[in-house]
């Protein structure tokens, strides 16, 4: 049996968790806040501190235990992996049950891939954007259980950053870089995303310099975009910033033929972001009219 602790700060990933679960036998998703669409056996708890994911830990006895790299997930993985010495596998991109499990994992930073084959049971910390949130929806059969254990921290508040718009669940992202020179030249990407009823984002090093906030950010220290298309302008590719595009269709325009993002684009146009974009919005304008 394969359990799922969901995560408390960013509830889409738990839906990505009951994915992969599905696909390793059968599991149990615990959760500390009310999920109606949840595809599977729910156990729902007032709250998720270690003591609790000890305690279900030890009256389940699973072979797997999944948790998110994300904050709860992080948090909680370790401590029940030190409490339990059973062996913990993080950033996991792919997961197969069998005699033992089978997983696939990003190392240095996302540039080597490493083939584990680790024994039951272990503990796994899977990174989002590998899995379809939707094959993780459906209807719960929920119970609900009191394990309203005393945690030595108190969680008094969770903060998160304001943003205007999730880039993680729009359909059409277009993310400029570097190659973009200017800020005043954003202003041609938000035309270009306005025209494709998309959102605007961008790679570290704009977010940096402020012309884009931090909710905008792709990229390892930012958000994962999952949609259908993702346009990225100017943008080199580097390692931290590819291991957050998982849309279905990349499209890349850079000057560099060489650069590392047409390794992962579906279409790649060499030239300058500046002038190619203009006769591209004038184009689509057209189509339109």
């Amino acid at each position: 049996m394969i359990l799922v602790f969901g995560e408390e700060f960013e509830r889409d990933v738990t839906y990505e968790l009951v994915a992969l679960a599905k696909r390793l036998g059968d599991y149990k998703v615990v959760v500390s806040e009310d999920f109606d669409d949840i595809d599977g056996d729910v156990i729902r708890v007032e709250r998720l501190n270690w003591k609790v994911v000890k305690e279900l830990h030890d009256r389940f006895k699973p072979e797997g235990v999944l948790f998110a790299n994300a904050p709860s997930g992080m948090d909680l993985a370790p401590k029940l992996a030190g409490i339990t010495g059973i062996p913990m596998v993080t950033n996991v991109i792919k997961l197969e049950n069998g005699d033992r499990f089978k997983a696939t994992s990003l190392t240095y930073g996302g540039k080597v891939l490493v083939d584990l084959e680790v024994d039951k049971p272990s503990i796994f910390v899977v990174n989002r954007g590998y899995y379809d949130p939707n094959e993780g929806r459906g209807t719960p059969k929920v119970e609900r259980l009191d394990l309203d254990f005393e945690d030595d921290v108190e969680l008094i508040e969770v903060v998160k950053p304001e943003e205007d718009v999730d880039i993680s669940k729009a359909e059409v992202v277009v993310s400029v870089g570097r190659g973009i020179g200017d800020e005043s030249n954003i202003e041609l990407a938000k035309e270009l995303a306005e025209l494709l009823n998309g959102v605007v984002a961008g790679s570290r090093p704009i977010i940096d310099q402020g012309w884009l906030p931090k909710s905008r950010q792709v990229g390892r220290s930012g958000k994962t975009v999952t949609g259908k298309v993702y346009i990225a302008l100017g943008i080199s590719g580097a390692t931290e910033h590819v291991e957050g595009v998982k849309a279905k269709n990349v499209i890349a325009v850079n000057t560099d033929r060489d650069a590392p993002i047409f390794r992962i684009a579906k279409v790649g146009v060499v030239a300058d972001v500046n002038e190619l974009l203009p006769v591209l919005i004038e184009k689509l304008r057209e189509i339109k009219s």
